[in-house]
């Protein structure tokens, strides 16, 4: 029981503070309201179909799937405009999950925090030729998430998801 505390207490430190949002207008000096909800995805099979169920994280085992809910709420008194909400994917914890189909697209992502691009990310590497070859980012590399929301209204909700996975405990083999 004890390394799930210490390891729900880290999740806490690292994701809460550093989910953020943004608005490209600064008319308002109210700060968005910002909460952020973490699931268990368990799997089990009803009538020869793969059912899913989201359950509070009470037991959580290296290879567990999390589902990571973030609601935005524009608590100011007139529209946020172009507002974008940044989700940390902690190096060397969780492993961001694309999930094809989301109803929450993730739309940009980042190995930096600084440069954000569209998802799938990509970069050039240099082939042994000495030409360059455009390949996928594997998303093992992504660190930041980003959502666009665009414009919410005052006292508008949005609530985007992700889902991250803790890494397996790797076995070492013996000689």
């Amino acid at each position: 029981m004890k390394p799930l505390i210490i390891f729900m207490a880290w999740l806490l430190a690292t994701l809460l503070p550093a989910a953020e949002a943004h608005a490209a207008d600064a008319a308002s000096s109210a700060q968005p309201q910002i909460l952020l909800q973490a699931w268990q995805v368990q799997s089990h099979v009803e009538a020869g179909m793969t059912q899913e169920r989201l359950q509070p994280l009470n037991q959580v085992r290296p290879g567990d799937v999390i589902e990571y809910e973030a609601h935005y709420v524009n608590g100011n008194a007139g529209a946020a405009r172009g507002v974008q909400l940044t989700l940390p994917v902690p190096d060397g914890g969780l492993r961001y999950l694309p999930t094809p189909g989301s109803a929450t697209p993730v739309h940009s992502a980042s190995v930096d925090g600084v440069h954000f691009e569209a998802v799938p990310l990509r970069r050039a590497v240099r082939t042994l030729d000495g030409g360059l070859l455009i390949k996928d980012v594997p998303v093992s590399e992504y660190r930041f998430l980003r959502w666009s929301l665009g414009d919410l209204p005052a006292g508008a909700k949005r609530v985007v998801r992700a889902r991250m996975q803790l890494p397996p405990v790797s076995v070492a083999s013996r000689p």
